[in-house]
């Protein structure tokens, strides 16, 4: 296996991973990096424990997708992630994995036999962690903003109420990404977490042939024209009346959403809840941040994380929960 290494400054680095936040200074990559500067990609992601409708899904709006010439880009995990990456292969040269280990410690071992089906199929594996670096819970939801940065859409087939799939899908929307949900039966906590994303402003699609439209036609994602202010940030100039207001939409009510949640959260909880985002955070750093020691800030974490505004995804690394 050769892997290949990559930097920011090498013209094979992804160009879209470039315009996020705290882009991987480095790559590690096997098979076809041809793939990395695709001109056209969606990230499907989702659930490990889905349903069999959910798997039959994925499977085929990733069939469709990369028969359309777009490139699917995932984690390879088991669930949607794997069945994304299957419906793909079958077109060669049209998946990206992104692993959250290095190439010497493949993760999940029950997809192993799916890494080599990739490879041999022509697709892309990449990782930002170098060879000997095993598999940790603290790198998962850190390689989700690779997933959502290389691609020009997300679509979220399946996923529980606060899944990795909804750290995806915040950072596609700090990215400026328009984000896809399958609807799913009201009553399946399988599929609570697409319902809910939807609500929130995800737009509800029915057709892989919808995402492609969009994705292709040049009034839509792939030809926005993106600048950069002075300041860094980026300035998105919708071509489309219609893009504009569903982007507008979708950001005012995620705004709306947020300032709800903070309103409602207890004061004790408040400044803790505002410091974390989808980036885990050490304990130490919270303690150091708010100025506060270890021992008053554990029974304040305690009861945050019973109520559902944090998660530890790590020992003594947290995240947000919205």
């Amino acid at each position: 296996m050769d892997i290949i290494e990559i930097n920011c400054e090498d013209e094979r680095y992804p160009k879209r991973l470039l315009k996020i936040k705290n882009f991987p200074s480095k790559l590690y990559a096997v098979g076809n990096i041809e793939l990395l500067n695709s001109r056209y990609t969606v990230g499907i992601v989702g659930s490990r424990k889905c349903s069999e409708y959910g798997r039959k899904v994925a499977y085929e709006f990733a069939r469709e997708i990369s028969e359309s010439g777009i490139c699917v880009v995932s984690g390879m995990a088991v669930g949607i992630d794997g069945m994304a990456h299957n419906g793909a292969v079958g077109e060669i040269g049209r998946t990206i994995a992104v692993l959250g280990s290095g190439f010497n410690h493949i993760y999940p071992n029950e997809n192993e036999w799916l890494f080599h089906k990739i490879l041999e199929n022509c697709g892309c594996i990449i990782s930002e962690y170098a060879p000997n670096v095993e598999a940790d819970t603290k790198n998962f939801p850190k390689r989700n903003r690779i997933i959502s940065g290389i691609s020009d859409s997300i679509l979220v087939v399946e996923a529980k109420y606060r899944s990795g799939s909804s750290i995806t899908t915040k950072y596609a929307k700090e990215q400026g990404k328009i984000v896809y949900a399958i609807p799913n039966n009201i009553y399946a906590s399988s599929g609570l977490g697409t319902n809910m994303m939807i609500q929130d402003g995800a737009i509800l699609t029915l057709r892989a042939e919808e995402i492609v439209k969009n994705i292709k036609n040049d009034n839509t994602t792939n030809n926005l024209n993106l600048n950069i202010k002075k300041n860094g940030r980026r300035k998105i100039n919708f071509k489309n009346d219609k893009i504009i207001n569903i982007k507008e939409n979708s950001e005012k009510i995620e705004r709306s959403r947020v300032d709800r949640k903070e309103k409602q959260i207890d004061g004790e909880y408040l400044p803790i809840y505002k410091l974390l985002s989808y980036e885990p955070m050490h304990i130490n750093e919270l303690s150091r941040k708010l100025k506060m020691t270890i021992q008053e800030i554990t029974p304040i974490i305690t009861m945050m994380e019973i109520e559902g505004y944090l998660e530890q995804v790590q020992t003594n690394y947290f995240v947000r929960n919205d």
